[in-house]
């Protein structure tokens, strides 16, 4: 969705939009299982939806704005033209910056012990151990009701 074309809302038309965001969806699984394999537990999908979406969106963006300016209409005389290459190059920046630093700290903060929750924990519930409140309360009587 979004995701995928919010590096060139400013250039592309509505059915370009649609087009990127519609293969974006057919790839968003095949990039979890891919993420998955290799032992990253994205249990909410951030790094597949922000991290392999959002780079296939920026590399999308060379492919099918080439030769736009980078602000569009907005853009003054001097200022350089989007390209596939400038798209792949900040790809990869974006990657070494984000995912590589994310990575070593996580994997830092998991050796140290303390990335996941006790195992009692999560037996018993995150929501029972740290909430002292019940998440679906259908049984409790309310003080207004007749009951």
């Amino acid at each position: 969705g979004i995701i995928s074309v919010a590096s060139g809302l400013d250039i592309y038309f509505g059915s370009t939009v649609i087009a990127i965001a519609m293969v974006a969806g057919m790839i968003l699984k095949p990039c979890a299982d891919w993420l998955e394999g290799f032992g990253i537990d994205d249990a909410v999908g951030c790094v597949t939806v922000h991290g392999t979406i959002g780079l296939f969106g920026v590399v999308m963006l060379g492919v099918l704005g080439s030769g736009a300016p980078g602000l569009g209409a907005f853009a003054p005389e001097d200022t350089v033209a989007i390209s596939l290459f400038g798209q792949i190059v900040g790809a990869i920046v974006m990657f070494l910056l984000g995912f590589v630093p994310g990575y070593i700290v996580s994997w830092l903060v998991h050796k140290a012990g303390m990335l996941r929750i006790p195992d009692a924990v999560q037996i018993k519930g995150l929501d029972a151990v740290k909430v002292p409140a019940q998440a679906y309360p259908e049984s409790m009587v309310s003080p207004n009701s007749d009951s």
